[in-house]
């Protein structure tokens, strides 16, 4: 048993504790997940704030107070908001409660802050430079620590976007078209995640660490390069070389978590299978000549239609997927439910009264005899 980190079984335990709340007694659950504790995710996500901003109100007053210069400042407000949330941690065997990521997420940042300064020169960070790459990896490193989906998802996305700030990408998309070089890189990564997404993991967090990025880095790459009013993206003709391989892309994509996310039974594959869906539309957009409004209208009707056809082919179950609500008693929560019921009640069922030993001779309980003192 670990003191820094909870086993892959007991985090399955406090994952089912969050999914099922009351319905598992909360002693059996606390006894089970090695005295680990966590939070819902209202109170994690403002106890995250919480962290970073406390984590930073620390350096701040560290270099108030001590009179350090900037770079021993952020090296010891760093290990300072690092030791912190170890402390908690160890102490009080917090795990996903949110303090505690936001401090790590800081104290990593601020670490990842000092050593740029080691590297680039202090008159600031080109786009695209080594120190932004330090500062990925610094929340890329927090986050596999305490198993956050959330900062590694936003680290590979962060990733992608500075992929495609090189120079190295600018050259390429000056002789490609604009966007595609991040493109490719988000797409790779994508397929990279579907793929190991194909083992079984113990850990819930890993599996989340895995399906986040599928679902999301289509569209965030894709997003990359567009404006802020999208009316005018749409509207501005496009290169056709990079069209075609940014349509390519997303299809090959598409069509691969399409075909594993109906294979596996898992959500996060079908949704960024939409989200390629939704980026090829805009892409097709920039071959028409519809007015804005019109290519709206008719892409929402196709998409409802297609919505309503799709939910009505599988209002009958085809092949282990079906459209219809489960009804109360064949859902897995009801069967855990009935199961954990099963074994509480036999638990707490009386004690059947013991058989009286048979009449033996040679003696009794009391009289002699065999006698009983009973009829």
């Amino acid at each position: 048993m670990s003191r820094w980190r909870p086993s892959p079984d007991e985090e399955r335990w406090l994952e089912v504790a969050s999914e099922l709340g009351d319905a598992v007694p909360r002693a059996a659950v606390t006894e089970r997940a090695g005295g680990w504790r966590s939070t819902g995710p209202l109170a994690r996500i403002a106890l995250f704030v919480l962290g970073f901003i406390a984590a930073v109100l620390a350096g701040a007053l560290l270099f108030s107070i001590a009179g350090l210069d900037d770079e021993a400042t952020l090296l010891v407000a760093g290990l300072v908001a690092v030791l912190a949330a170890e402390w908690l941690t160890f102490t009080r065997r917090l795990h996903a409660s949110g303090i505690e990521e936001g401090l790590c997420l800081a104290g990593f940042l601020l670490v990842g802050l000092w050593i740029t300064t080691l590297i680039a020169p202090r008159a600031g960070y080109a786009i695209g430079s080594v120190g932004t790459l330090v500062l990925i990896a610094a929340a890329g490193a927090a986050g596999l620590r305490r198993l956050n989906p959330l900062v590694t998802t936003g680290a590979v996305v962060a990733f992608v976007y500075w992929a495609g700030s090189t120079a190295t990408a600018r050259a390429i998309d000056q002789a490609i078209g604009g966007g595609v070089t991040a493109l490719t890189v988000g797409c790779a990564l994508a397929a990279l995640a579907l793929a190991l997404g194909a083992r079984e993991y113990r850990r819930p967090s890993h599996d989340r660490m895995l399906d986040w990025p599928v679902a999301t880095l289509p569209i965030a790459a894709y997003a990359r390069n567009a404006a802020p009013d999208a009316y005018e993206v749409l509207r501005s003709p496009g290169d056709g070389t990079s069209q075609l391989a940014t349509a390519v892309l997303l299809c090959a994509l598409g069509a691969a978590m399409l075909f594993l996310g109906l294979r596996r039974r898992r959500h996060a594959p079908l949704l960024g299978f939409m989200g390629c869906l939704a980026c090829l539309a805009v892409e097709l957009r920039q071959v028409t000549t519809l007015a804005t409004e019109t290519w709206l209208m008719l892409y929402g009707f196709a998409a409802l239609v297609a919505g309503v056809a799709l939910d009505r082919y599988l209002r009958q179950p085809r092949h282990g997927l079906t459209s219809a609500a489960l009804t109360r008693h064949e859902g897995p929560l009801d069967l855990l439910q009935t199961a954990g019921a099963a074994a509480l009640a036999q638990r707490a069922a009386p004690e059947s009264p013991r058989p009286e030993p048979p009449v033996t001779g040679g003696g009794g309980r009391f009289g002699g005899g065999g006698g009983t003192g009973s009829y």
